[in-house]
């Protein structure tokens, strides 16, 4: 399906403010979600409730809800501040990642959802752990629907439901429990399929600038052929439905990144399988030479945009 005539992109103000590539409304800028053409289940719950497909088969869920959030004061404690011994407060960690098409819809959606939520990539089924290996990761709420391999020959894309229909109960908690989200998505650019770019859309403004100054602080821009874009207010990807399950935090606003096929497959040195995802991310191979800096380069300035975020700072 051709969707050119209702998928344009408009840099906004914000881009322009983040040194954005610019992007008017140029024909042929269709974008297309990776499992958009054969959506099958109008929401969660009719998923969830269909004989066809079994949870822990087809598909399963991970999530977690109720990390603390913090509330320290580090101007009443001066000695828990850095070494110059400044009077700051810390952030507010409230912040959910999501991954509502995860597993084998939307490839590395997953792995980048556990990674900046701070836990390792366990394998499906088994409970991700805190990642002690970097310093200063923080772990925060997250919640994933991941088909399954064993769901094979079996068509997944039926099992595609739009982010705007999701009603998944674990879900709908933790965006509740928080302030605010970041969730990853993949797509397939119509204009071209080859191109690396991410599209930064949702209805939290202040969060997308955030992000789109620290992907371009964090090298994913023209030095490595990365595009980063705001999508504008009449995109089709542009995240910002108040039903969007991204939105439904406390602030009722949180942010949507839309990364294309071919960026996500060079942050993997295998990118086929789950497996390969899991142990080779941020690995360089002969055919992702530069692996570490796209995926490094995109999970710090996630976590970096959020940290931000937290503490009240804008790009601007």
């Amino acid at each position: 399906m051709n969707l050119t005539s209702r998928r344009t992109l408009l840099t906004s103000v914000a881009a322009a403010a983040a040194t954005l590539p610019l992007v008017n409304d140029l024909a042929g800028n269709g974008r297309t979600a990776v499992a958009a053409e054969s959506v099958e289940f109008a929401s969660n719950a009719a998923l969830y409730s269909s004989a066809d497909y079994e949870e822990g088969v087809h598909w399963m869920r991970r999530f977690r809800c109720g990390t603390p959030v913090t509330l320290n004061d580090y101007a009443k404690d001066p000695s828990a501040t850095a070494s110059s011994n400044l009077l700051t407060s810390a952030p507010v960690r409230s912040t959910a990642i999501l991954a509502p098409h995860g597993g084998g819809l939307e490839a590395g959606t997953t792995e980048l959802c556990l990674t900046i939520a701070g836990y390792d990539r366990a394998e499906p089924g088994t409970e991700p752990r805190p990642d002690t290996s970097t310093p200063g990761a923080v772990q925060r709420d997250y919640w994933m629907f991941e088909t399954l391999t064993a769901s094979r020959p079996a068509p997944v894309k039926p099992l595609h439901v739009t982010a705007t229909h999701c009603d998944d109960p674990a879900a709908l908690a933790v965006c509740s429990h928080n302030l605010y989200a970041v969730s990853l998505h993949g797509y397939l650019p119509d204009d071209d399929p080859l191109v690396k770019r991410i599209l930064v859309g949702g209805r939290d403004q202040r969060l997308i600038r955030n992000l789109a100054s620290a992907f371009d602080r964090h090298g994913l821009n023209a030095s490595l052929g990365v595009e980063v874009v705001v999508a504008g207010s009449d995109a089709e990807l542009n995240g910002d439905d108040p039903a969007n399950i991204v939105n439904r935090t406390r602030t009722g606003a949180g942010a949507q990144l839309e990364t294309s096929t071919e960026l996500r497959r060079a942050m993997f040195g295998t990118f086929g399988s789950g497996s390969g995802r899991r142990g080779t991310a941020g690995q360089a191979s002969p055919t992702a030479p530069d692996a570490p800096a796209y995926w490094h380069g995109f999970v710090d300035a996630v976590r970096e945009a959020v940290d931000r975020h937290e503490r009240g700072l804008d790009s601007l």
